[in-house]
């Protein structure tokens, strides 16, 4: 599932900061102006690891295998043990479970304590991570012979262990798929990702190798081995009703147990530690021909602030190591900290900025933005070009159209809506918005005001909707600013907040979100949670991602189509499909693709390069080291 992300603009996205615009095909570019993650050596194995090809024609034709898996991340050799470094974030998350958490500073957090079977490194490949291999269609991943089932066969790396001693086995993960698909869970987002879709798990005697049964085809498998699991033993401790509070960003996180390089000590909104982990055996160097060993850092701890200037401020004067959940916006404030403290570091990241259109299915609004032709008309009436030079202004930034940001090997390009006020002024008119005697657009008699939503404390989103409004008084249509807490608000679930909760994003008391989403190498499990009809909030346990309500016959029948590709280079094709799907409907209306910026001390050593998916940048942490 995509993630959403709190920083947005100005300050950063995070995860979930959307925009929407219109581009032409040829804009296809991402943003210039940027530097390549580092990276170093070569993989050929798909047990090594993947990538993400830096255009869409790699994937498209010759060597999808190439373009997932070849990774060219090599293992630190040159690492002298010891020290403490300190990250930065200016949003704390409110849940440290990444299960109930769409907030891209939970992943960022909890990614060095808890892994999966796979991550994805810095230049955008699988890699094992738990797993000693990654499987294959063909090699590990067998399709039945009725063609409508398939298992996935895994097994761990020898020897791992839990923080508190105890080993780590496939018990462990199917313990986890039989919490995930309690009846008794509420809310929980990642509950609803994968784990629904396997119908058993055989587990080996020795505990080392699990074979998935999945009840039916299902394109998001590779993606999902991505994902977190838990200690069989700690998930009894608790009440499954009582999962959502299973890890609270307090000192009680201590009691869970981990898997990863480290252990959280101690945690609130304003710090997080890390100790290593004295029982890790993995590591992300043994999937490149490296070896295991323990993490180089003797400490790790996560600072929160206030404000990002507050973040950025510290970073500049010496007081942290890395700064995160920064955008291009802020790259030529902490381009000037002294060489002598750090550098800043510009990536292209598979991020877009964008509008979350709430298209109002039940008309409770009454905006008439159920219409997809209203929701054109707005595209139109947005001017991506004249927002962008308002928000990076000099600066090379492409306007953003397809869901797809340069860089994934799914992408496709697709057309947009081009900007034309004027255009955009007829098509209302035509939709039945017509001016009224105030000056202002009406539907079905009653004057429109739309709420434009975004996370407090966010500069460049400000700008942003500022301009929007700007663009939307040009054809008439009144609107209102509305600012709200990300993590308790705008992008909390439907179980942290109330049928009134203004801006909360799942209530859908909204009419225009501007936030990003953040976007993994898995093309279904990013498009079906935020796209497909069945996936609304409101319906089920609420565990839905589509915030936009969006409904359309041709994206419900696109993604049924890319569900069912296990085969990986079929997956390609249809996710092409789904693009268009998404380019016709309209639910959103992306403005660009993000860079991220990154603030690195001095200090800071074994950083690949900021990863540009929804794994985080903490994928490799057991790999930084402290430089004196």
């Amino acid at each position: 599932m995509r993630k959403r992300i709190f920083s947005l603009l100005a300050s950063t996205m995070v995860v979930l900061a959307a925009c929407n615009g219109a581009q032409s095909p040829s804009a296809s570019t991402g943003v210039q102006a940027s530097t390549p993650p580092a990276s170093t050596g070569a993989s050929e194995s798909p047990s090594g690891s993947g990538a993400a090809p830096s255009s869409s024609a790699a994937a498209a034709g010759d060597d999808v295998n190439a373009a997932l898996f070849n990774t060219q991340y090599k293992p630190v050799t040159d690492a002298t043990p010891g020290g403490t470094l300190i990250m930065g974030e200016w949003q704390p998350p409110d849940t440290l479970q990444p299960f109930f958490s769409t907030a891209y500073t939970t992943v960022e957090a909890i990614t060095p304590a808890l892994r999966g079977f796979a991550t994805i490194t810095s230049d955008g490949k699988y890699i094992p991570d738990l797993a000693a291999s990654l499987p294959t269609v063909g090699k590990g991943v067998t399709i039945a012979p009725d063609g409508k089932t398939f298992t996935v066969e895994l097994t761990l790396r020898p020897g791992l262990k839990w923080s508190d001693g105890k080993p780590l086995t496939m018990n462990d993960f199917k313990a986890t798929w039989t919490w995930a698909t309690d009846k008794g869970q509420s809310g929980c987002s990642s509950c609803t990702v994968g784990w629904p879709e396997i119908d058993n798990v055989d587990v080996s005697s020795d505990g080392l190798t699990g074979t998935l049964h999945f009840k039916e085809l299902y394109a998001g498998w590779l993606g999902f081995l991505t994902g977190a699991f838990f200690q069989a033993d700690w998930l009894k401790s608790f009440p499954v009703a009582d999962s959502s509070k299973s890890m609270p960003n307090s000192s009680a996180i201590a009691n869970v147990p981990f898997n990863g390089p480290f252990v959280i000590t101690n945690a609130s909104k304003t710090e997080i530690d890390y100790a290593p982990n004295p029982n890790w055996a993995g590591g992300v160097d043994l999937a490149v021909g490296g070896q295991t060993h323990a993490p180089y850092l003797a400490g790790l701890k996560f600072q929160f602030f206030d404000t990002k200037d507050g973040m950025i401020a510290a970073f500049k004067s010496g007081a942290i190591d890395i700064a995160l959940d920064m955008t291009q916006a802020d790259y030529s404030t902490i381009q000037s900290v002294d060489a002598s403290v750090g550098t800043a570091e510009l990536t292209p990241s598979w991020q877009y900025e964008h509008l979350d259109i709430n298209n109002d299915p039940d008309h409770k609004r009454g905006n008439g933005l159920w219409d997809p032709a209203v929701r054109k008309a707005i595209a139109m009436a947005v001017n991506k070009d004249d927002m962008i030079a308002a928000i990076f202004p000099g600066q090379q930034t492409v306007a953003a159209c397809s869901p797809a940001p340069p860089g994934l090997w799914y992408r496709s390009e697709v057309t947009c809506p081009a900007f034309d006020a004027e255009g955009a002024k007829t098509a209302l008119d035509a939709a039945n918005m017509k001016v009224g005697a105030s000056g202002n657009r009406e539907y079905a008699g009653k004057e429109v005001d739309l709420e434009l939503c975004t996370t407090a404390g966010n500069p460049t989103r400000l700008t942003e909707l500022q301009k929007l409004q700007g663009y939307l008084q040009a054809v008439n249509i009144k609107s209102h600013i509305k600012t709200a807490d990300a993590g308790s608000v705008v992008f909390a679930g439907w179980a942290d907040t109330k049928p009134d909760t203004d801006c909360a994003l799942y209530r859908g008391n909204y009419d225009l979100g501007d936030f990003a989403y953040i976007i993994g190498a898995d093309p279904y499990n990013n498009y079906f949670y935020t796209y497909a009809t069945s996936q609304w909030p409101e319906k089920g346990d609420h565990s839905g991602a589509n915030d936009t309500r969006f409904s359309d016959p041709d994206m419900d029948k696109a993604l049924a189509a890319l569900k069912t590709d296990v085969d990986l280079a079929k997956q390609f094709a249809d996710t092409k499909t789904v693009q268009d799907a998404y380019a016709a409907g309209i639910p959103e209306i992306p403005i660009y693709y993000r860079s991220e910026v990154t603030g690195l001390s001095v200090h800071v050593g074994g950083w690949p390069g900021y990863n540009p998916s929804s794994i985080g940048p903490t994928w490799n942490v057991e790999n930084w080291f402290f430089k004196g």
